[in-house]
């Protein structure tokens, strides 16, 4: 975040489960905006693609996730 220009696009992603499925990932960015004086706007947050389908009786799966971030 500190070599993003304010203003500037970040993206970000995870393929932790623990992390995608607590909701740690945004208050973890949240903490580094934080940290380095800056504050963050999430712009889209998605998980999987298409190509890497989840199945419902496996929720475990859904462990993908990216999120894009304006940083001001």
């Amino acid at each position: 975040m500190q070599l993003t220009k304010r203003g500037g696009l970040l993206m970000t992603c995870s393929c932790s489960g623990a992390m995608t499925q607590s909701g740690m990932f945004l208050r973890i960015l949240q903490g580094a905006a934080s940290m380095t004086g800056r504050k963050i706007t999430v712009l889209r947050q998605a998980g999987a693609a298409c190509d890497h389908p989840i199945d419902p009786s496996y929720p475990e799966g859904a462990y993908l996730s990216n999120i894009l971030l304006r940083v001001i």
